[in-house]
């Protein structure tokens, strides 16, 4: 995994070219000099290896979605006035919102560029692909946005937002690995599929992880969606369960801003234990994990390979809850 890394930021490194204007590029390499999982990259370079067992020609395909992946970054923390991310300052924190628009825009468009260096059936492919991905990404941003104003939030609206979301680009990654591998084209789709239902079970662990995980493992505070009053589903479910005064003491809590944040933390932590709503949650992460191992064994390859990937995979979700 290291080499895979070690590979991957000495192509990106050599072939972000553009430096002029200073003041629109040198933010571009600010945010993707900043650490990251590189979680994209890495599945579309390790789908690509076990497939053609050539990773030499999944870079490209893999800068592409970690630029653009950082563009979706830099435009969310625009619209969630967030201050910082990886322990740095955010674009438009550091310079100002309309450098944060601008760059984000050319990160979108460098992301495209990098398609280019594929033949042109491969661009096309890839090209549809990641335009398809970034009108879902967008519509999953706005069920998001909408969800802060709304006391209640149906389960199937928040599947759906985290679906387009986040398991969108996840599901682009693995289909990406297959074209860049040349693999038949119902294993491309059945790879889309195993992101799809991967990145659904990525993003309820992590709902799980910002409440109960260890702080130094997830590299996030804990207890973050709480104070910032993410309608996750840990909340969504918990309001379910609970009786009418319960929900009004909880609501009370969620809402208040006036609590110490610690303490708000706890008791919410609390309901959300006590509602069932934790392993109704894990319940959820093992069904569409189940259905990611399912989608693998679907796939048109000799079992070494199948293993290969279902093993990668269930290391995308060994993290500690």
């Amino acid at each position: 995994m290291k080499n895979l890394i070690t590979n991957f930021e000495s192509f990106l490194k050599s072939e972000l070219i553009y430096s002029d204007p200073t003041n629109l590029y040198q933010p571009v390499k600010y945010i993707l000099e900043s650490g990251g999982k590189r979680l994209r990259p890495l599945i579309t370079m390790n789908i690509c290896d076990i497939l053609s067992n050539d990773l030499i020609k999944a870079l490209p395909a893999s800068a592409s979605l970690e630029i653009f992946h950082n563009f979706t970054l830099a435009h969310d923390d625009i619209m969630d006035n967030s201050l910082m991310r990886r322990g740095r300052e955010t674009l438009h924190s550091k310079w100002n919102i309309n450098t944060g628009i601008l760059s984000g825009d050319v990160m979108l468009i460098i992301s495209y560029e990098f398609l280019k260096k594929y033949d042109d059936l491969i661009y096309i492919e890839l090209s549809k692909q990641l335009i398809e991905t970034s009108r879902l990404l967008c519509e999953g941003q706005q069920y998001d946005i909408d969800f802060s104003s709304q006391d209640i939030v149906a389960e199937d609206k928040y599947f759906k937002m985290i679906q387009n979301k986040t398991a969108e680009l996840i599901a682009c990654a693995y289909k990406f690995g297959g074209i860049v591998s040349n693999t038949k084209d119902i294993n491309k789709q059945i790879l889309y599929e195993i992101g799809l239902n991967l990145g659904i079970a990525f993003q309820l662990e992590d709902d799980l992880l910002d409440c109960f995980g260890d702080e130094k493992k997830f590299g996030k505070r804990i207890g973050g969606d709480i104070i910032e009053k993410k309608k996750t589903l840990l909340y969504i479910n918990t309001i379910q369960n609970l009786s009418k005064n319960q929900r009004i003491e909880f609501e009370k809590t969620f809402y208040s801003d006036e609590l110490n944040e610690k303490s708000k933390i706890n008791v919410i932590k609390t309901f959300y234990q006590d509602s069932g709503s934790v392993d109704y949650l894990k319940q959820k992460v093992k069904e569409y994990s189940d259905k990611a191992s399912y989608n693998i064994s679907q796939l048109d390859l000799d079992t070494d390979k199948k293993n290969q990937i279902l093993n990668f995979s269930r290391n995308l979700l060994d993290r500690q809850i």
